[in-house]
């Protein structure tokens, strides 16, 4: 059984509200920031060129703006996730001669540790909870795989998660409690989501279509509750909320056919992308009171940007959405309190699209929004 912590059965009718029509995007492009990740006191993670250092992994807030994380040794650094304490998780080269890069966990007053590989060349950190438990994948001896990781502060160790009986696996989440959520090849071809706990393993979680379905895993919470894409079993593809006791639900569209969840929180609420009946991506939220929204409509200051797609959503409700153009990719900050101020001089550009000049790009797949 999945190790799951208590929340009443209506917090979210009790926070989550009736839907509304309150939110602020706030454009971080202006803050020259393009983040992956945030957490409750608004601080960010990304990944950005720094004048006189290359490209590093950095934390964001209002109070002491970018710090870099630095590198292992190598040339560049890159960040997937944060903690609610700051801590950082990412990537970074590890010799200035090589592209090899490692998963590093990066803790303010301590810095960089790098957490080793499989056997490996490379490995890359996907997630970090507040106890310094880090989820990634790393190759394997040889680099014969690539197989899903835990790792943990307290034994400085690293673990492999196994697969589904395929090659490859990948870990996308790690919550309180220390339970995996990720990807795994099976037998025969293609992906399905999986849940790993100490006691039990890695666990096929089947899909929308029955336990032969395909797809991918990419959030989970507290609760155990996981968030993904699953094939419907008719050519289609559904975001799907899986909970450990009452199993998948299919989250919908706006009248298209597919779509897809990226994140959740502790409440339940979903982010995502879905289609319309145009067959245009549109960023969704998704709670069990209101069901799909589109955040659109949700937003007061539209006008101008199509948001497509929404990867991750704080307890405090502040989500992080996207919107593409021919000019590049715009990440917004959607929140009901935008007490952001753009900094009043110029900010260098963050690393967006580059990050594939710098070899760690292969690793960093959080930049979730085109998986196919």
């Amino acid at each position: 059984m999945v190790p799951r912590l208590w929340l009443p059965a209506f917090a979210c009718a009790l926070l989550c509200g009736s839907a509304r029509a309150d939110f602020v995007a706030v454009d971080l492009n202006a803050f020259g920031l393009q983040p992956v990740a945030v957490n409750d006191a608004r601080q960010f993670a990304g990944t950005r060129d720094f004048p006189g250092e290359g490209f590093r992994g950095y934390r964001w807030d209002a109070a002491t703006l970018f710090t870099s994380v630095g590198t292992l040794g190598g040339a560049s650094s890159s960040a997937a996730a944060i903690n609610g304490s700051g801590w950082v998780a990412g990537a970074s080269r590890v010799d200035p001669a090589t592209t090899a890069s490692h998963a590093y966990l990066w803790r303010p007053g301590v810095g960089l540790t790098d957490l080793g590989t499989l056997g490996g060349t490379n490995s890359s950190a996907s997630a970090v909870n507040a106890a310094g438990f880090v989820a990634g994948n790393s190759q394997t001896s040889g680099n014969a795989s690539t197989q899903a990781f835990l790792w943990r502060l307290d034994t400085n160790t690293m673990t492999p998660l196994g697969t589904l009986g395929g090659t490859n696996s990948s870990a996308i989440g790690v919550n309180a409690l220390g339970v995996v959520a990720g990807t795994s090849d099976v037998i025969g071809g293609g992906t399905r989501p999986f849940v790993w706990t100490e006691a039990g393993g890695l666990v096929d979680l089947g899909g929308l279509g029955g336990s032969d379905s395909l797809g991918r895993a990419f959030g989970i919470n507290d609760l155990g509750q996981i968030v993904g894409r699953s094939d419907r079993g008719d050519g289609t593809f559904g975001a799907f909320l899986w909970d450990p006791i009452t199993g998948f639900t299919d989250l919908g569209t706006f009248g298209g056919e597919n779509a897809t969840a990226f994140g959740i929180n502790n409440l339940g609420q979903v982010v995502g992308t879905a289609q319309d009946a145009a067959g245009e991506d549109r960023a969704f939220l998704w709670d069990a009171i209101n069901g799909l929204q589109d955040l659109n409509l949700l937003v007061t200051n539209a006008g101008g940007f199509t948001l497509t797609g929404a990867t991750s959503i704080t307890d405090s409700g502040d989500v992080l959405a996207e919107s593409a153009s021919l000019d590049g990719t715009t990440v917004y900050l959607v929140t009901e309190n935008p007490d952001l101020t753009p900094p009043p001089v110029d900010v260098p550009a963050p690393a967006g699209a580059v990050l594939a000049g710098i070899g760690i790009a292969a690793w960093m797949w959080r930049r979730r929004l085109r998986v196919g």
